[in-house]
C-alpha cells in the first residue's frame, strides 16, 4: 500500500489542521507504518521546521510548491497525483480538488461555516455556498470520511446529509511533551518572558468569533470582583482579521491591564505555559474536537470548557461544564477551579487520566485501517 499524504497545511507557525497532521505522522511512527507513507510539505517551510525530520522516521517527504487553498493547487494537485499514481490519497481538508484522482480518504474537522455562518459576517452568502458545495463534493467522492468526534458525525450528516456508512470518528491525541513534569526553573523563565504572574487563566487558539472571547471575558471580569489574589488572562494565539472585538471588549471592561494577547508564541512554548496556568478555559459555541482541552488535561491544570458540540465528549467528568452565554457561572467555575483545592486537585486527577486515554499512536491505527478499508471500496 502506497499512501500520499496532503501535509501542505503543516505551516510555520501550527494551527490545528497543521498540529493533527504532525500528530499522525508521529503516531504512524510509532506504529511502524511510516514507510508507506508519502508526504507531501509545502516547499518554502523553513529547513528547521521538525516536519522535515519525518523523513528521517520512513516517510517519503515531497515538497510541493503550490499552497493550499489555492487556484493553482486546485489544478496541479490532480495532474500530480495522476503522475504519482498512489494507491490512496488522505486529504486532511474539506476543499478536496473536483478533479483529484483515485481512491480517497478525507478528513472533516468541524462544520464550523455550515453550522454557525453568523460568526463569520464577512463571508459572502456565494462564499458560504461554495464551502458549503466543497464539503458536500469531498463528501461525495472521498471512500471515506473520517471526522474527530462523534459530534461532528452528526453534524455531517445533519446538515450535509451524509451517509453515517461512510463516516469515521477517530478522536485525536496528546502529544507526549504535554505531559512532561513542572520544571519550576524553565516556567519561571517562560513566564517572565511574557510578562505573566500566577494565578492566570489560560486560553489557546484562533481568536474567531465562535471561540467566545467576549464570555470569557466576561466571565474574567467577575472573577476578579471575587478573586483574594489578582489574576491575569492569557490569550494565545493569532487574530482573526478584521475580528478585533476581544481587545475592545478588554477596555470596555476596564481589565485591559490584566489581560495578556500573546500571538506570536512558539508551540515550544506552549507546554510551559499550560503547566504554569492556574486554569484553562475554552468556552466556544463551536468546536469539532477541542485539542487544547485536552493538552491542558495533560499538563495536570484544571479545564472549564462550554457545553457546546464537541466540547463535552471530549472532556467528559474531567472539567467543569458551563453554559458559555452565563458568564457568573462561568467566573464561580474558574473560581472552584483555582482556589477549591480539593475540587481542583480532583478534577487535575481526572484530567489527566482522561488525557491518557487520546494517543497519537490509537489515532494513526484507527487512520490506517480506514486506509486498508477505503482501499477494498
Amino acid at each position: 500500500m502506497r499512501v500520499i499524504l496532503d501535509g501542505r497545511l503543516i505551516l510555520p507557525h501550527m494551527t490545528g489542521v497543521g498540529r493533527y497532521l504532525f500528530g499522525l505522522c508521529q503516531g504512524l511512527t510509532a506504529i511502524g507504518h511510516a514507510q508507506f507513507i508519502e508526504l507531501w510539505l509545502q516547499a518554502d517551510l523553513p529547513s528547521n521546521h521538525p516536519a522535515w525530520e519525518l523523513g528521517k522516521d520512513g516517510f517519503i517527504i515531497k515538497r510541493v510548491r503550490y499552497p493550499h487553498m489555492s487556484v493553482s493547487g486546485q489544478l496541479r494537485l490532480p495532474l500530480d497525483l495522476l503522475r504519482a499514481s498512489p494507491d490512496l490519497l488522505h486529504y486532511p481538508h474539506f476543499d478536496l480538488p473536483w478533479l483529484t484522482p483515485g481512491r480517497i480518504v478525507v478528513t472533516l474537522h468541524d462544520l464550523k461555516y455550515v453550522a454557525h455562518p453568523e460568526f463569520f459576517p464577512r463571508y459572502s452568502r456565494l462564499r458560504s455556498m461554495l464551502i458549503r458545495l466543497m464539503m458536500m463534493g469531498a463528501l461525495h467522492r472521498a471512500q471515506l470520511v473520517i471526522v474527530d468526534s462523534t459530534s461532528t458525525a452528526k453534524d455531517v450528516q445533519r446538515l450535509l446529509k451524509a451517509s453515517p456508512q461512510k463516516l469515521r470518528v477517530v478522536p485525536l491525541g496528546v502529544e507526549r511533551r504535554f505531559f512532561s513534569p513542572p520544571d519550576a526553573k524553565e516556567d519561571e523563565k517562560l513566564l517572565r518572558r511574557y510578562k505573566l504572574n500566577q494565578p492566570y487563566i489560560l486560553f489557546v487558539g484562533e481568536r474567531r468569533p465562535h471561540k467566545n472571547l467576549r464570555g470569557l471575558l466576561q466571565a474574567f471580569a467577575i472573577l476578579q470582583r471575587m478573586s483574594p489574589l489578582p489574576c491575569q488572562l492569557a490569550i494565545v494565539g493569532q487574530p482573526y482579521a478584521p475580528y478585533r472585538e476581544a481587545e475592545q471588549i478588554a477596555e470596555s471592561l476596564s481589565i485591559a491591564d490584566r489581560v495578556r494577547f500573546l500571538e506570536h508564541v512558539p508551540d515550544l512554548d506552549l507546554p510551559g505555559l499550560y503547566r504554569a496556568a492556574s486554569a484553562f478555559a475554552l468556552l466556544s459555541y463551536y468546536e469539532g474536537f477541542g485539542l487544547p482541552v485536552l493538552e491542558a488535561m495533560a499538563s495536570q491544570t484544571p479545564v472549564v470548557v462550554s457545553n457546546c458540540a464537541s466540547l463535552p465528549e471530549v472532556a467528559g467528568d474531567a472539567a467543569w461544564i458551563v453554559p458559555p452565554g452565563d458568564p457568573e457561572q462561568v467566573a464561580q467555575a474558574l473560581y472552584t477551579a483555582i482556589f477549591d483545592e480539593s475540587s481542583r486537585c480532583e478534577r487535575i486527577q481526572r484530567g489527566l487520566a482522561r488525557a491518557c486515554q487520546f494517543t497519537w499512536e490509537n489515532t494513526a491505527c484507527l487512520t490506517y485501517q480506514i486506509y486498508q478499508e477505503a482501499l477494498l471500496h
